[in-house]
């Protein structure tokens, strides 16, 4: 499989996540919709049911499902009132939703930095950067790996500042227990294609709290109370019935694509170990902590190669390891949209007359770090154990080829 020649990779055929295979259960549901020419939630069945199964895997009162991860950020935002004025801290080593998000609130994101251990957001910088305008702290289950929400909700009780749990990576993560997304104020989830579940593009928002999630709804289809009838600043973030239809049964199937993932990242983890502590170091959960794998996000020891990380993904891509990548190579507040500090033109939200204060983003210290060793695995169901030993031998093989 390997194809490392003269310190120079070789393209060979990658292997790459495979397409799910839907049962005819799923088909004949989805041909159903179609024939019924109900194709909306607002009049058919099959959204309704998935934010009832939903709720129940996670054990809250309320779950809405929206057209996608980005607008379930935005309308978690909004629903807990976070707007002009207002700052939100969040993680700059994560995917642009989990801050962009409080952009489209007409808010400013405020980074912190990460705990080197989980790559999580580490709660003591957060605190650091709270003042008298934060609203909210988007707390991300980066990978799949749950943050510590202990830390965070005593975090909030003595500042008054909501919990968004992001748990765009981590449905079926649990935290001393608890399901992520059933601890914080209110979550969000994503059911993009690489995601636990896939509808192909889709998220929820879940929360305990009624009135939450009455603004929630209100927020996710124009503001409308009744035929015309407009209360408050709304937007069509609705999911479609054939949304629902995948979204309900890849829920039900959830159980056993965890076990595939579990079993492929066991194998890998085993057969990567003898490069622990020495070319590599891969985040782990802590003993009350139950890890989901979205993703593997390998740390590789940059200043014992003789190159730097990017060539390692070049590497381990023409050895056949396709679902190498890297999340994320850059962070955030690193990137043109947060240097420009442009926002919506004219600079706002961060020019907002009603926030007044001038925001200059630093360098972290833990992101830099991470951002520069990261090597990420996609982590998809689909994926064998013998795929795990292909992998595992592929990124021994490279990082040996390339030592100092």
């Amino acid at each position: 499989m390997l194809a490392i020649e003269g310190g120079k990779p070789v393209r060979e055929t990658p292997i790459v996540a495979r397409p799910v295979v839907y049962s005819d259960e799923v088909l004949q549901a989805i041909a159903e919709v179609l024939k019924s020419g109900i194709l909306t939630a607002q009049h058919g069945k099959w959204v309704k049911a998935f934010e009832s199964e939903l709720a129940s895997y996670l054990g809250v009162r309320h779950v809405l499902a929206v057209s996608n991860g980005t607008a379930a950020l935005h309308t978690a935002l909004k629903a807990v009132g976070v707007g002009p004025g207002d700052e939100v801290v969040t993680t700059p080593f994560t995917f642009a939703a989990s801050a962009t998000a409080v952009l489209h609130a007409n808010a400013v994101p405020i980074f912190a930095d990460i705990d080197r251990e989980t790559l999580n957001l580490d709660p003591a910088s957060v605190e650091e950067r709270i003042t008298d305008k934060t609203k909210a702290v988007v707390v991300v289950h980066l990978a799949g790996m749950p943050a510590e929400m202990d830390q965070f909700m005593k975090l909030a009780e003595r500042h008054g500042v909501k919990i968004v749990e992001d748990v765009a990576q981590a449905l079926g993560a649990e935290y001393r227990g608890r399901r992520a997304g059933s601890i914080g104020h209110i979550s969000t989830f994503s059911l993009y294609a690489t995601k636990h579940i896939t509808s192909g593009e889709g998220g929820a928002v879940a929360t305990d709290t009624a009135a939450y999630a009455e603004r929630a709804r209100l927020i996710r289809a124009h503001g409308e109370v009744g035929k015309y009838s407009y209360e408050m600043l709304g937007y069509n973030y609705r999911m479609t019935e054939i949304q629902g239809v995948l979204a309900y049964y890849q829920l039900k199937q959830l159980p056993e694509m965890q076990r595939r993932r579990e079993a492929y990242v066991k194998t890998l983890l085993e057969e990567l170990a003898p490069l622990e502590g020495d070319l590599l170091t891969i985040p782990k959960p802590r003993p009350y902590m139950k890890h989901s794998w979205h993703l593997v996000q390998i740390l590789v020891a940059v200043e014992k190669l003789r190159r730097p990380r990017d060539y390692v993904i070049e590497a381990l891509r023409a050895e056949g390891v396709g679902n190498a990548f890297v999340a994320y190579p850059t962070p955030l507040y690193k990137t043109p949209l947060f240097q420009r500090q442009e926002g919506h033109g004219l600079g706002c939200p961060w020019t907002c007359p009603y926030y007044r204060r001038k925001v200059e983003y630093k360098p972290l210290p833990n992101a830099e770090w991470a951002a520069e060793r990261v090597v990420t695995l996609l982590v998809m169901p689909n994926l064998t154990e013998q795929d795990a030993v292909d992998t595992a031998t592929a990124v021994k093989k490279v990082l040996n080829a390339l030592r100092r």
